[in-house]
């Protein structure tokens, strides 16, 4: 290759470094004296209705005036102390607040879904208020906007805990989500009552009979059973005709 021309490409590579260069300095320059303009509030979720509103979170950011991000330039602004702002309410999983060229903040969040809703109880020393459970086993309280549509949960289990993340919660957990997930007794199975042991007694939509499950284990094999009493049996003989169903005992099926 001629001198001048392996030349001629060395400037031109030079030259095009440079410029690249140039252009970010000043992009960052800018980018630094950015004012915040606008926040934008993003909500994502599963849930039919949102538990968290827009106002929620634009009011945790710019409720306080001296915090208020609006009209400061982003150098100022801590986004990940946003973020922990927004986090704190415990709906939401997760949150992100990012920036661009145009002053736009937008924050993005994601709310829990609600596995099931925690009915109050009371004891000598504890008054527990009612809370919606997530898949992780945390509680997150209420939404004050909307009340979701979940599976019913209550008994002396539930006094004193603050989560369900324990090891022995699993197994409770596990059957909330297998009723959850299954479209035939997601709609026959209203509640669970969970007494201190473990023990799990199951409220249906119809009939006047409750369902004992025993500890929440061998769910299909349970499950199966209950669904052929159902299938086959109550149709015939009525649906109030049982007071008590009992599947806590293997290979057992008790009606009364």
């Amino acid at each position: 290759m001629p001198l001048k021309v392996q030349l001629k490409r060395t400037v031109v590579l030079i030259v095009s470094v440079v410029a690249v260069v140039v252009a970010i300095f000043g992009a960052n320059l800018i980018h630094s004296k950015q004012k915040c303009k606008e926040i934008k509030v993003v909500i994502e979720s599963e849930n039919k209705n949102l538990l968290v509103k827009e106002y929620d979170v634009q009011n945790v950011v710019t409720g306080v005036p001296s915090e208020d991000p609006q009209g400061k330039p982003f150098s100022r602004i801590n986004l990940k102390a946003i973020e922990r702002k927004v986090l704190a309410n415990p709906l939401i999983k997760s949150c992100q607040a990012h920036q661009d060229l145009s002053g736009q903040m937008t924050i993005t969040v994601q709310e829990h879904t609600p596995i099931a809703r925690i009915l109050s109880s009371k004891s000598p020393n504890h008054t527990q208020y009612d809370s919606y459970l997530v898949e992780d086993g945390s509680m997150i309280g209420l939404s004050p906007h909307h009340t979701e549509r979940v599976l019913l949960i209550s008994g002396a289990y539930f006094v004193g805990k603050k989560s369900l993340k324990d090891t022995q919660s699993k197994s409770i957990i596990e059957l909330i989500k297998f009723i959850r997930d299954d479209e035939f007794w997601k709609s026959q199975i209203t509640q669970l009552i969970v007494e201190k042991d473990g023990g799990v007694t199951l409220i249906p939509e119809f009939g006047s009979h409750f369902i004992e499950l025993g500890l929440a284990i061998d769910l299909e094999a349970k499950f199966k059973k209950i669904k052929i009493l159902y299938k086959e049996i109550l149709p015939v003989k009525g649906w109030d005709f049982y007071k008590k169903i009992s599947v806590k005992y293997k290979n057992q099926i008790v009606c009364e």
